[in-house]
């Protein structure tokens, strides 16, 4: 299977790490699953984003993604640490790509000739990940659960969500944008809109919050973080109709595993509108 890069690493020097199969959490022996008592600096997160065709139901034309921990900072760690570990790349789709969609993201159907499917796309980046604390931006978990989707099955990996944590960081009354949001922490974003770079601007978000968190909430352990920034689980959706009249309710993809927390504080308004997303999709 040979990955099809759009943006490849931020420095050349992180090219041999590029699309890496292996990561230290899985030599290391790291459990599947992380433990909620497991402290931040003790954590490896793998940031990730999606880019899609745009319409229901959802297909990937792009993942990107990046394995880090809070000791190595992006772009290229700390002189000591080894830097992020980058996966990318386009992913072959046979249906059409929303025309609004393409402006966003810049992806056509011609450029995913050669690219491989997403079945084996997403194995790869399971092994990527695993052990890890996934990563994204996107207030209702579009990422992680159009990737379980598309695999068949939920992700068991525990999720932040950095929407959420700068909501709860800054009062914000809605979601805001990855790059409002990195305007607002000063994070690099060099690509909006490529998977690729939008995971490397979450991962810096992530950081900058974390570290905001530990000054303000004295966050320390993972399961500080999910407190304050797991998605909440998917609604509820019917699917036909049972005896005597009622919805049958559709199941969701994966539970949250702690309890959503109650607002903190008075609600203030958001900084201001962020770019539209693209349609059916909050990111």
């Amino acid at each position: 299977m040979a990955f099809i890069a759009r943006l490849g690493p931020a420095r050349s020097d992180h090219s041999a790490r590029h699309n890496a199969v292996t990561v230290e959490a899985t030599s290391s022996g790291a459990a599947l699953v992380p433990d909620p008592a497991t402290l931040i600096e003790d954590l490896r997160f793998v940031s990730v984003d999606c880019e899609t065709t745009g319409q229901n139901p959802h297909h990937l034309v792009e993942v990107g993604a990046v394995a880090f921990t809070m000791a190595a900072a992006l772009p290229g760690g700390d002189g000591v640490h080894p830097p992020p570990d980058a996966f990318e790349t386009l992913v072959h789709t046979a249906d059409h790509i929303n025309p609004y969609a393409r402006r966003v993201h810049g992806i056509s159907r011609s450029m995913l000739q050669g690219a491989p499917s997403a079945l084996p796309v997403l194995r790869r980046f399971l092994t990527f990940a695993l052990g890890t604390v996934l990563v994204e931006h996107s207030a209702d978990a579009f990422d992680t659960r159009l990737i379980g989707r598309t695999l068949g099955r939920p992700l068991p990996h525990p999720t932040i969500d950095t929407s959420r944590l700068a909501k709860h960081l800054f009062d914000l009354r809605d979601t805001i944008g990855l790059e409002r949001l990195c305007l607002q922490l000063d994070v690099p974003h060099r690509a909006p809109h490529a998977a690729l770079g939008d995971a490397e601007a979450t991962a810096g978000c992530l950081v900058e919050l974390v570290r905001r968190g530990q000054e303000q909430f004295g966050w320390r352990t993972l399961a500080d973080l999910l407190l304050a920034g797991h998605p909440p689980a998917p609604r509820l959706k019917t699917v036909g109709r049972q005896r005597g009249g009622r919805s049958a309710p559709h199941a969701p993809a994966a539970p949250a595993l702690l309890p959503e927390p109650a607002p903190a504080g008075p609600v203030a308004a958001a900084a201001g509108p962020d770019s539209p997303p693209p349609p059916a999709r909050r990111r």
